[in-house]
């Protein structure tokens, strides 16, 4: 949770979405509201979904206290800006635009976290090569970062 809340462990990645449940629960949309932004503004976003940096001190502020969340549940993910880098490193014939979304589920209930990876193409195909790199790409982040078994 210190990693998550605290560190810049998880900067990297950009949020989607979340739900954190304590005495009440939050719904939390990581979709940056454009309406918000001029338009010089705008176009410095990178992503249409905010840094999980500009985010985690609103889910610290929503948890802080002497108990922790009954329930949390956060997506994260690599922003759209480090698609054709992936890619090339994957050694995909995918172009950007036919990824969809590479996603980072984290789910923390009764005292258990559990952290699920996930992708999304827009083209159909049978190859998981994407699939199976990105898996690898967060297990070796997670041994980095921390010294837990990965199942």
């Amino acid at each position: 949770m210190q990693h998550l809340l605290t560190k810049d462990t998880f900067d990297r990645f950009i949020f989607y979405e979340g739900q954190i449940s304590t005495a009440s629960t939050f719904e939390l949309d990581g979709r940056i509201n454009r309406e918000f932004f001029d338009s010089e503004e705008l176009a410095s976003l990178p992503d249409e979904f905010v840094s999980w940096h500009k985010i985690k001190t609103v889910c610290f502020e929503i948890i802080k206290g002497k108990k922790v969340p009954t329930k949390m549940k956060l997506v994260l993910g690599l922003s759209k800006t480090h698609y054709e880098e992936l890619l090339n490193q994957c050694g995909v014939n995918y172009s950007a635009s036919d990824v969809g979304g590479l996603y980072l589920h984290i789910h923390y209930e009764q005292g258990e976290i559990q952290i699920i990876t996930g992708s999304t193409l827009n083209i159909f195909t049978m190859d998981k090569s994407l699939d199976k790199h990105w898996d690898e790409m967060i297990q070796a982040f997670l041994r980095k970062q921390f010294d837990i078994d990965i199942e």
